[in-house]
């Protein structure tokens, strides 16, 4: 994997005001070279515009309708819709894909933004947004749900929300808009969901978050964000969810992958992958206490095509 290391401004800007978008983090190269495995999971814009409800009873069948509160047709509302289109982590495929989530560049913001080596993968997982399928306009809101804790906009507090933008993200295709917390002092000890009529002033200082294919936008779980409706013509959003947490921080947590240990996917993802890569995940590495020659026999037979050589060579000294 190539791509650019953020630079420390950048880090800064995720510490003193919460947000930054790392623009073109990750090559468009190895964007594009895993639309393979995106498509696997979704419908392209044009696949999807041509034939919306065929392509959904295709790939998702014919749900049941859902009953959800009532949100107005209009104005913001956290509509069931507007998540329609979800895929968890390992994906199937080339593993291409997989490979993203633990993207070297990505890790490496995460560890400096956080201010430690040791982090941990607490969510990863795909999303689609198609024109017209929904009004994805949001209220304004912290995401409160990732933690048993309030966010108090200090380490180790923190962790790191991120989403790398698998399409070019422009004004009219739902760019997610931020505020500063430099701009929203005061207000965060506030309830976690603000209403236009309730907070104009915080909706005003709003910026969206419009950036290429292979750019990461970073928040803090602190940070008051929205999603706005895609309103692009026959058009479509793709965004990969890799987040960071320190680890230990076991009141912070979002998906749990352990569930899906058993996947072909997982199991392939773990074999082409390094101590240090498995470490983001929770996986036990070299050195830990809890291997011994046993353990590492049946995790071999579990992975057969891991390199145990780094864990047994801990074994061994």
């Amino acid at each position: 994997m190539s791509g650019r290391r953020a630079r420390d401004d950048e880090v800064a800007r995720w510490r003193e005001h919460g947000w930054v978008l790392l623009e073109g983090l990750v090559p468009a190269e190895e964007i594009d070279a895993a639309a393979g495995d995106l498509y696997a999971l979704f419908p392209t814009a044009q696949e999807y515009h041509a034939d919306p409800e065929g392509e959904t009873e295709r790939r998702l069948g014919r749900p049941a309708p859902v009953d959800e509160f009532p949100w107005p047709a209009q104005g913001p509302g956290f509509r069931h819709d507007q998540h329609r289109w979800m895929g968890a982590f390992p994906f199937p495929g080339s593993g291409l894909l997989n490979r993203l989530v633990v993207h070297r560049s990505i890790v490496d913001f995460a560890v400096r933004a956080l201010g430690s080596a040791d982090v941990r993968l607490y969510q990863a997982q795909v999303s689609a947004k198609y024109t017209g399928i929904t009004n994805y306009e949001q209220p304004m809101h912290t995401d409160r749900n990732h933690s048993w804790l309030p966010a108090v906009g200090q380490a180790p507090w923190w962790h790191v929300e991120g989403f790398l933008y698998l399409s070019d993200v422009g004004p009219t295709s739902a760019p997610t808009h931020l505020v500063s917390v430099l701009e929203s002092a005061g207000r965060r000890t506030t309830v976690p969901l603000v209403m236009p009529d309730r907070d104009p002033a915080l909706y005003a200082a709003e910026h969206g978050a419009a950036g290429v294919r292979g750019s990461y936008l970073a928040y803090r779980s602190d940070v008051f964000h929205r999603a706005v409706d895609l309103t692009e013509p026959g058009g479509a959003r793709f965004l990969l969810n890799a987040s960071y947490k320190l680890a230990g921080q076991d009141w912070v947590g979002y998906h749990t992958m352990q569930s899906r240990s058993t996947s072909p996917h997982w199991v392939a993802f773990v074999e082409g992958s390094t101590p240090a890569e498995l470490a983001l995940f929770g996986f036990p590495p070299p050195g830990h206490p809890i291997w011994n020659t046993s353990l590492l026999d049946a995790t071999q037979r579990l992975y057969r095509g891991l390199d145990t050589t780094p864990w047994r060579s801990l074994l061994e000294t």
